[in-house]
This record gives C-alpha cells, structure tokens and sequence, in this order.
C-alpha cells in the first residue's frame, strides 16, 4: 500500500461518501441523526487507531517481526534514569541479553555517561522525543520536527548511534507523526504487548500481560523512567526467566527488524 493511502484516509472518504449518500437520501432529523452516527463511529475508529498502534492506522509501526525465530525485543522507555538504568543494565548483562532504550533527549544531556554505558553494553538507543512532553500528540508539524531532531542530534552526539526508531510517548500516533518520521527516515515503533507498568500492580500481573502475547518475534514494552527499581528488576527477572525455558534469546530492535526485513 502506498504511504498515502492509509486506513485513516480511507476512513475519510469512506464517511464522506456515506454522508453525501445520507444528505440525499434523507431530510429533517433523520439526516441529522444518521450524519451524526456516523461522525461518531468514524471518531471512534480514529480514537482507537490513535491509542493502538498495532492497527497500522495511520502508516506502519513496527510491532512485531514476522518470524519462526525464536527471539523477542525488550524495549524500555524514558530512560536514561540514574537510579534505575544501572541497575538494570546490571541485571541484563548477568542474564546475557540486550535491549533497546528509547530514551528521552533531555534526560542524555542531564547523564550522557550512562546513556554511552547503555551503548557500550551492547543495547540499541533510539529516539522517544527531546522532552517527553504530554502535549507531543498534539504538536503541529514544524514542532514536530524540530522535537525529534534535537532528540536525534543529541543521542548521536552523546552515544554515536544515530537513531533508525521512534516511539510516540504512550504510544499514541496520527498521521503528523508519520509526515515528520517519514521525512527524518525514522520508522515508528510500536510493541506486540505492553507491561502497562506504570500501574502499582505485582511484578507476576505486569509480566503476566507480556507473557500473554508472546511469540517469536514480539515487541514488549517496559520503562526504565518513572517506576519503582524494585519492581522494575523483579518484572524484567520473571520475563528473562520464563523466556529461558522456552528458548528465547532478546535481541535490539535493530536486529529484530532486520530479520524481519531478510523474510519480506
């Protein structure tokens, strides 16, 4: 499909020709009404579309390698944190597994060490926006951009790796993220499942979601920012555990992708 004919456009004309149909068709209250049922439905599709990548709605988020492989990307968020990101890379050098950090612009500057430690341990850096702030879904273009450059120019500058991903912060997506992407030659990442980890819940329910979709191939979504260490260790030990038995090995998404593009 070409980039442009999207879903989301498709959504569009599809309503537009719905409410000419039911314009001509229709009078009084009931052409108000069946326009105003099916704006609503076309704003729920596009809500959803919004909030889960995975529907591919407004262009291609990477969510998941299609492959026999038995292996799995652990991608962590908001990072680099000075208490938790140690920690973690502790944990996943004893266990002999790589990752990837999407890590916040602003948070390199304030501990470019750790963000080269990340690097040097053989984890993948990629681009989750300069600040993180709650508002990027609503940025226009051109503030877009220059978000994602200053992102871009400092995790290069810190780390030397040049970020081939981006993650929307939440996840969210709409069709400026992919104008903006498309045009620095980023492709938005998305995730197979997500731990939803932010929530006070036990490490067993936080791992459980994961486990729940996993396959070969799978993208998981965990954050390194903003959780408790403690918990953030237990979760991350119960995944790596249960993918041991079953004979997973976590790779960067770099290399995720990569095996993916070898089988298209």
């Amino acid at each position: 499909m070409h980039p442009s004919l999207t879903k989301y456009r498709i959504l569009l004309g599809f309503l537009a020709v719905t409410v000419a149909i039911i314009w001509i068709s229709t009078t009084g209250t009931t052409r108000w009404g069946l326009i105003s049922l099916a704006c609503s439905l076309a704003g729920l599709i596009i809500g959803l579309g919004v909030s889960f990548p995975q529907m591919q709605f407004f262009g291609e988020s990477f969510c998941q390698a299609k492959t026999r492989e038995k292996q799995v990307s652990l991608t962590f968020d908001d990072g680099p944190d000075p208490v938790n990101t140690p920690a973690l890379l502790s944990l996943l050098a004893e266990r002999q597994a790589r990752a990837t950090f999407f890590l916040i612009g602003c948070k390199v500057a304030d501990q470019p060490q750790l963000a080269r430690k990340i690097v040097a341990e053989g984890h993948s850096v990629e681009n989750h926006t300069y600040r993180h702030s709650p508002f990027t879904n609503l940025f226009l273009d051109d503030r877009l951009n220059q978000d994602l450059i200053a992102a871009q120019t400092e995790i290069e500058q810190v780390t030397g790796h040049l970020p081939i991903f981006f993650r929307p912060p939440v996840g969210l997506t709409n069709p400026r993220v992919f104008r903006v992407t498309r045009k620095l030659k980023l492709q938005v990442a998305g995730y197979t499942a997500r731990g939803l980890d932010r929530r006070p819940d036990a490490p067993e329910k936080i791992a459980g979601r994961l486990l729940a979709k996993l396959r070969p191939g799978a993208i998981f979504l965990l954050h390194d920012g903003g959780v408790p260490k403690e918990r953030l260790l237990a979760v991350v030990t119960l995944l790596l555990d249960h993918l041991q038995v079953e004979g997973y090995r976590c790779v960067p998404l770099d290399e995720l992708k990569a095996l993916y593009d070898a089988k298209n």
